[in-house]
């Protein structure tokens, strides 16, 4: 949290957004259930007319994993590939690139590694002060 603000992230924000999608991401997938479950109702119908009823039931059942199976599929890749594209984010990152040169030169030149520690302590107290 203290890193993000370092960098002038405003977390606060981000929360209230993420809250906002997370709870229509809710609605949607309520109003997708229930579509699927009517329509899922709607085909055991449809079905019972040409099969006895618990062919039909497994016909249905049989469809919807079918469907369950390439959705959990087409997620899987989505993740990996977003987990893919975090790494390559993190590892490009200047932050990551210079973290074992500045631990070098911390522990060669502790006393300019302590004046900077403090002028990053001072910057922090400088940029919050007005916000408290």
């Amino acid at each position: 949290m203290m890193f993000a603000r370092l960098l002038g992230i405003d977390v606060s924000r981000i929360k209230r957004r993420g809250g906002i999608a997370v709870a229509a991401a809710m609605v949607a997938a309520l109003a997708a259930i229930l579509a699927i479950g009517f329509a899922a109702l709607a085909g055991h119908i449809a079905l019972s007319r040409h099969f006895a009823p618990e062919i039909a039931a497994l016909i249905v059942a049989g469809s919807l994993m079918v469907l369950t199976l390439i959705a959990l599929l087409i997620a899987r890749q989505l993740l990996d590939r977003a987990q893919r594209e975090l790494r390559a984010a993190v590892a490009s990152s200047a932050a990551v690139a210079f973290a074992p040169t500045a631990a070098s030169m911390a522990a060669k030149h502790t006393r300019l590694a302590a004046v900077v520690g403090v002028a990053a302590i001072g910057f922090w107290l400088a940029r919050n002060a007005g916000r408290r």
